[in-house]
């Protein structure tokens, strides 16, 4: 089993102190030290607790605490990491961090999810799903026209203007007056392809969502994609917004405790102790980690879970 400082599980949250602690300094946790583990676990998305690592020295001092030294040390850790975390300056860059590498805004709407959309269809809420699909569409032709080389856009535009032109002279086809005004558009684009770019990619988003049965107008094109883009941003940031993963990782916390068996039994196996009921084995790091750190330090930590989640 690793060794992880005992109270581990409670530092699965986020960062600033108000003034150090003799109890986490006693035991070597630095401040900096603190602040590092818990941006980590609050950062790195995970759907199990992200287990902080200590040094040996850290470890060692911790498992020489009797059982109420380590829940009074949990208590003292669990001060620090509040005040870390419910600071201003906490909130901001964890913000920041989650707008950089997960693309995620509160933009304060109610998204809605691939799970909502599938879960529309099936109850047969049609406008909704198809609503949620033409954002989709739109957000796929805008992503596709602004983002390819300009060179590559010309020569497949070029390319399809002469399926259309057959297609608008068919007269068996239905949907002739549909291709001939695309080819119009694609006509009046292709002059300003080398002195308005933006205007180019743009138009050829339109045409290519048209050509598809979607929007066929720059407006509704481009509003439908800014919408599926906020959507996109709103879903990422109730993934990944501060407040709702400490609630993921406090009601883990607050689960797991009253699970562990703390009288279960271990057994020494070369170099590692190995509990000796392989389901104990097989449990996450969290649950050894409460293990580990004795029914005390654990009953701590969950009342502290309890109550940080009382207030969030």
């Amino acid at each position: 089993m690793k060794k992880y400082v005992v109270v581990g599980g409670l530092v699965c949250l986020p960062a600033l102190v108000l003034a150090w602690q003799s109890g986490m300094a006693a035991v070597g946790i630095t401040q900096a030290a603190l602040k590092s583990q818990t941006e980590r676990s609050l950062r790195e998305y995970s759907d199990e607790i992200v287990m902080p690592y200590f040094g040996q020295k850290t470890v060692a001092a911790a498992k020489a605490l009797d059982q109420n030294g380590r829940a009074a040390l949990v208590r003292e850790i669990g001060a620090a990491v509040k005040a870390m975390v419910m600071s201003p300056a906490f909130q901001a860059a964890h913000e920041a961090y989650i707008k950089e590498h997960y693309k995620a805004v509160n933009h304060g709407i109610k998204a809605t999810s691939k799970e909502d959309t599938a879960k529309a269809l099936k109850q047969g809420n049609m406008a909704d799903f198809q609503k949620q699909v033409q954002r989709q569409m739109a957000a796929a032709f805008v992503d596709m026209a602004m983002k390819t080389p300009i060179e590559d856009l010309k020569e497949m535009l070029a390319s399809e203007m002469k399926d259309w032109t057959k297609y608008a002279g068919n007269p068996k086809r239905s949907d002739r007056a549909k291709y001939a005004k695309m080819v119009s558009q694609a006509q009046a684009l292709q002059g300003i392809a080398d002195t308005d770019q933006v205007k180019f990619r743009r138009g050829y988003a339109v045409l290519k969502s048209a050509e598809a049965g979607g929007l066929g107008t720059e407006a509704a094109l481009f509003g439908a994609s800014a919408s599926a883009q906020q959507e996109e941003e709103q879903l990422a940031w109730d993934k990944h917004g501060l407040k709702n993963v400490l609630r993921r990782k406090l009601s883990q916390l607050v689960a797991v405790a009253p699970k562990v068996d703390f009288a279960a039994q271990t057994v020494q196996q070369g170099s590692q102790i190995k509990f000796v009921n392989p389901a104990y084995e097989a449990k996450r790091s969290l649950w050894k980690a409460m293990y580990r750190a004795g029914k005390a330090p654990t009953d701590a930590l969950a009342e502290f879970a309890r109550g940080w989640l009382k207030e969030l």
